[in-house]
């Protein structure tokens, strides 16, 4: 038989009683002083039953879901308000049973005080509240945290959030500086004019402040005269009203903390007809009841979450399966928009809808195989064994009893990683489990043909995905011997591999603005076809034709290396061969992990990505200077791209070595606004 644990209130609560007025139900006993050890009873049972009678707003209600505080079995009431519970006495903690509904805070009763019980449950106010503050999640240093931030119960949790891209999602440099146009990298007017910016009046991210700085082309603002909709998903905790925000508006919290916890807890339900963010797709419910204590702040505390055992008054817990959904992540990850470059339109021919897909993480894995068996917690928050719950019970307080106030303990795994992993977190590795990447090679009459396939076999979306500004690169190289053989056929890396300069043919090639000893020109064809990949949406639907879907087939025509430089006009190592376009560009082997990127178009390779089109032509643009998708050929769910490439091969056995790299934005415009952009290796494939 076990040990007969009576429902006590537990530390952390007396101390919150002690300290406010909690006006909690009657059901709630009185401190005791007995110790477990003092209740040991060998005739005491570890089962019984308690019938359980919840009502809402004073009437029994219908489909509550009623269990034992940290069991796993729930009961739903009947139309008396009733339900049996089996109570488990061996679960470790305050024996207690949990009502909760829908409309409703979660709230309790003893387990141990006899086979009846009752549960009054109080329908919360469903309109969000505008007056109430979104709380500090707080900050790196969490030995001065205070109880009015979240990290100083949730220890583990908070600091997997505080090192994720959702906490800097309004902080991130590259996000504000396209958001406003603008080089903070270039501190200085001097600095500003050489690389060809303009040092003008600019307000200041986290602060709203004006003062001066480098700014480069349109920010959002100027292309739309509205906010563009980017703080509604990167800065949703701005206080006050919700949606349509400036992003310069995210001062203090929302600056600093981004998408944080009490943001996301506060998403009461989805609608993924909506706009996307806070204001729109995300129903945010901040408490409209003041408080009863001064010790809960000036609102009453309501949360959302995935459990329906979590009665603490400071939670005010209300139980919600969408954090078990992909739907709540695709209220951000998912978003179409008109044309937002003044004086232009989407093409309808192209777009019936009008609206341009940018981000489309959601409906890949929607229309993908992992739907719906793995959303897109299974991946971005897996379990941590390690952790007892998420108020860090027995892992971080380890001498705090499971229960009420604390949480009871979750099983291993049952607590998920608040990282969200994705390609920005090298550690998670998710980019060496999205793609595998194999060669097969053959050598006949002095020509080895290498094909170079690239499969997604992880993620249950497209790679890349998210942010349009990504892409996926592919180099291949051969040697004999070490020494690297001539590319003479076989497709060639796209412009958006990166260019530092480009020509069409008829123009004079031997002319370089710019250009340094060193540099190479990559010289392509076209074959007058186009590649036909199967894309996402209408780009692999049978919407559009292989023209449609905007990728000429493109080879490799050969090289040349810059060797003296006079003026603009420049002198090669070798006959340049003929093509339609040359590219200028880096000499630069197969790159290892963390190497600085290179321009690479036109080299042997390929690479993946959705290009979005400005109106001037310019290609792999911002999302608010788009005005068409020109291509989408990135790799869908279990999808594959086989590429390939000829090289002369003077040995009999020949190596050929691959690469596949993911770019977090594009060359040119790392160049232009001084972003540090790296090569993220994702394969390699050696034969």
């Amino acid at each position: 038989m076990g040990l007969l644990r009576r429902a006590r209130t537990p530390a952390l609560l007396a101390l919150g009683l002690a300290a406010c007025d909690t006006a909690s139900p009657d059901t709630s006993p009185e401190p005791r002083d007995t110790d477990l050890a003092d209740t040991a009873d060998s005739a005491a049972p570890e089962r019984w039953s308690v019938q359980v009678r919840v009502t809402l707003d004073g009437a029994p209600v219908a489909g509550a879901r009623v269990m034992q505080g940290g069991g796993v079995e729930t009961w739903a009431t009947d139309a008396e308000g009733l339900a049996t519970v089996e109570i488990d006495a061996r679960i470790p903690g305050d024996l207690a049973v949990v009502a909760s509904h829908p409309e409703a805070r979660i709230w309790w009763a003893p387990a141990d005080e006899g086979p009846y019980q009752e549960i009054a449950l109080t329908r919360f106010d469903p309109a969000d509240n505008p007056d109430a503050p979104f709380a500090d999640p707080g900050g790196a240093d969490v030995s001065q945290s205070t109880s009015e931030q979240c990290s100083h119960c949730h220890v583990t949790i908070h600091a997997s959030w505080y090192a994720s891209p959702h906490r800097s999602a309004a902080s991130n440099t590259v996000v504000q500086d396209v958001y406003g146009g603008a080089a903070s990298a270039f501190t200085t007017a001097d600095a500003c004019a050489m690389a060809g910016g303009r040092w003008e009046p600019t307000r200041s991210p986290g602060t709203g402040e004006w003062g001066e700085g480098c700014r480069f082309g349109e920010d959002v603002l100027g292309g739309t005269g509205g906010s563009g909709g980017c703080a509604d998903c990167h800065a949703p905790g701005i206080d006050g009203a919700l949606g349509g925000h400036d992003l310069l508006d995210a001062t203090g919290v929302a600056y600093e903390a981004g998408v944080h916890c009490d943001v996301c807890h506060h998403v009461e339900s989805v609608d993924m007809s909506a706009p996307p963010g806070v204001g729109g797709r995300l129903h945010i419910v901040r408490s409209s009841e003041r408080a009863t204590s001064p010790g809960m702040g000036d609102w009453q505390p309501i949360t959302f979450g995935p459990y329906a055992d979590v009665p603490n008054l400071r939670m005010g817990a209300v139980q919600r399966d969408l954090f078990h959904s992909a739907e709540l992540c695709g209220g951000c990850h998912e978003s179409a928009q008109p044309v937002l470059v003044p004086g232009a339109e989407a093409d309808l021919s192209r777009w019936p809808d009008g609206l341009l897909p940018i981000h489309t993480t959601f409906s890949e894995w929607e229309v993908g195989p992992m739907n719906p068996a793995a959303p897109c917690q299974s991946c971005h928050m897996p379990p941590r064994a390690d952790v007892g719950n998420s108020a860090d019970l027995g892992n971080v307080f380890t001498d705090i009893e499971p229960g009420v106030a604390a949480g009871w303990e979750r099983a291993a795994g049952e607590v998920r990683e608040h990282a969200w992993w994705g390609p920005r977190q090298r550690a998670s590795r998710m980019l060496e489990l999205a793609a595998s990447l194999t060669l097969d090679t053959s050598v006949a009459d002095g020509i080895l043909t290498a094909r170079a396939t690239v499969k997604n076999v992880g993620p249950g979306h497209a790679i890349p995905t998210g942010e349009p500004l990504r892409s996926v690169v592919l180099r291949v190289e051969a040697l004999c011997e070490g020494v690297a053989l001539e590319a003479t056929g076989g497709s060639a890396i796209p412009d958006f591999g990166g260019w530092l300069d480009r020509h069409e043919a008829g123009e004079d090639w031997s002319i370089w603005p710019g250009a340094r000893v060193g540099e190479v020109v990559r010289v392509v064809r076209s074959t007058g076809r186009w590649l036909d990949y199967a894309g996402h949406g209408p780009f692999g639907d049978g919407t559009f034709d292989a023209e449609a879907k905007g990728m000429p087939e493109e080879e490799v025509a050969g090289f040349a290396t810059i060797v003296s430089v006079a003026g603009d006009r420049v002198t090669f190592d070798r006959a340049l061969p003929t093509g339609d376009v040359a590219y200028r560009g880096s000499a630069a082997e197969l790159p290892a992990d963390g190497d600085e990127a290179r321009a690479v178009a036109g080299a042997p390779g390929f690479a993946f990505a959705r290009v979005l089109v400005g109106a001037d032509g310019a290609r792999m643009v911002p999302h608010f200077q788009a005005v068409d998708v020109a291509s989408d050929n990135r790799l869908l769910p279990q999808a594959a791209w086989t590429s390939t490439h000829t090289f002369a091969a003077p040995c009999a056995d020949p190596e050929v070595r691959a690469v596949l790299v993911h770019r977090a934005w594009p060359l040119a415009l790392a160049n232009e606004r001084g972003w540090p952009l790296t090569e993220s290796v994702m394969a390699e494939a050696t034969r």
